[in-house]
C-alpha cells in the first residue's frame, strides 16, 4: 500500500481529526483521498469545502466501504460503535482511542488484518511532530511520515506509558488559566492577560521545537537562577507536594488506561 495511492479513512472529526486531514492535504502539491464520518457534521463540512481531496461520507460504514487505511479518532465511550460496522480482511486500522487495549480492538474490527494504535499530536497539523506507533506497520508508518515522521514503538508497556504521557495536556492549560486570573485579579483586561500568558509560553514551546532532545530538568535549572521568582515559585511548589501529587497522579491515570503493573 503506496501512501499517495491510499484512501484514508476517519472516523470521529473532532480537533485531532482536523490536525491529521490538515497535515495530509494543506501545502501539499498531491494530496491523498480523504473520507469523514459526517460526526462532527459542521467540522467534516469544514474539511471537505477547504481541500478538495477531501469528502464527507453518509455514515460511518460508507468510510469503511471507500477507505484503505482506517483512522479511529472516536472518543473512547463510542468505541464498541466499531464492532457494529463490516470491515474487510485487508483493511489497516489505526486507533487513537485511549484506554482501548490492542486486545479489544482487534476483537472490534475484526476481520480486518493489520491493527495498530497511535498517538499523534495537534502539531500533525503543520508537520511538526513526530507520532508514535504500536506496532509499527508499514502502512501506519507511511502515514505518520506524512505528518511530520513516526516513532516506531515495539514494546506495549512502551506505548502505554507514552499514551499517558502525551493526554496530560489539560493540567497544563489549568496552570496557564491560574496565571491569567492572577494578572485579572490585579487589573488586566482578561484579553490581555490571556494573550501575555500564551505570548509568554508559545515562545518556551518554540524553543523546545529546536531541540532534538531537551533535557528538562537542566531547563529547570536554566529558568530559576537562585534568588529569583521562578527559584522561589519552584521550591514554594516542591514544599507544598505539587510535584508529588502530579507523579502520583500520573501514575493513577495510568493504571486506569493500561491496567495494573504485573
Amino acid at each position: 500500500m503506496s501512501p499517495d495511492r491510499t484512501t484514508y479513512g476517519v472516523l470521529g472529526v473532532g480537533s485531532l481529526a482536523s490536525a491529521i486531514v490538515t497535515g495530509l492535504c494543506e501545502g501539499v502539491a498531491d494530496p491523498p483521498a480523504i473520507v469523514l464520518s459526517p460526526r462532527s457534521t459542521e467540522t467534516s463540512a469544514a474539511l471537505a469545502a477547504r481541500f478538495e481531496s477531501v469528502e464527507v461520507a453518509v455514515d460511518n460504514q460508507a468510510v469503511l466501504d471507500a477507505s484503505d487505511l482506517v483512522v479511529v479518532c472516536l472518543r473512547r465511550a463510542h468505541a464498541d460503535a466499531l464492532g457494529e460496522l463490516t470491515w474487510r480482511p485487508e483493511h489497516v486500522v489505526v486507533s487513537s482511542i485511549a484506554g482501548v487495549p490492542m486486545g479489544r480492538l482487534v476483537e472490534l474490527v475484526a476481520p480486518a488484518g493489520p491493527v495498530a494504535r497511535a498517538v499523534p499530536m495537534p502539531a500533525v497539523a503543520t508537520r511538526a511532530s513526530r507520532t508514535p506507533v504500536h506496532p509499527p506497520l508499514e502502512p501506519v508508518i507511511g502515514l505518520f511520515d506524512l505528518l511530520g515522521g513516526t516513532m516506531p514503538i515495539d514494546d506495549p508497556d512502551e506505548f502505554e506509558a507514552i499514551f499517558t504521557a502525551m493526554g496530560t495536556v489539560a493540567p497544563f492549560f489549568e496552570y496557564l488559566r491560574i496565571l491569567s486570573d492572577f494578572l485579572v485579579d490585579r487589573g488586566l483586561r482578561p484579553s490581555d492577560a490571556q494573550q501575555i500568558v500564551a505570548g509568554t509560553f508559545t515562545g518556551l514551546l518554540e524553543s523546545l521545537r529546536a531541540q532534538d532532545s531537551p533535557d528538562f530538568a537542566e531547563l529547570v535549572k536554566e529558568h530559576a537562577p537562585p534568588g529569583g521568582g521562578n527559584d522561589q515559585l519552584t521550591t514554594l511548589m516542591r514544599e507544598a507536594g505539587v510535584f508529588d501529587a502530579m507523579t502520583r497522579a500520573v501514575d493513577e491515570v495510568h493504571e486506569r488506561l493500561a491496567g495494573p503493573r504485573p
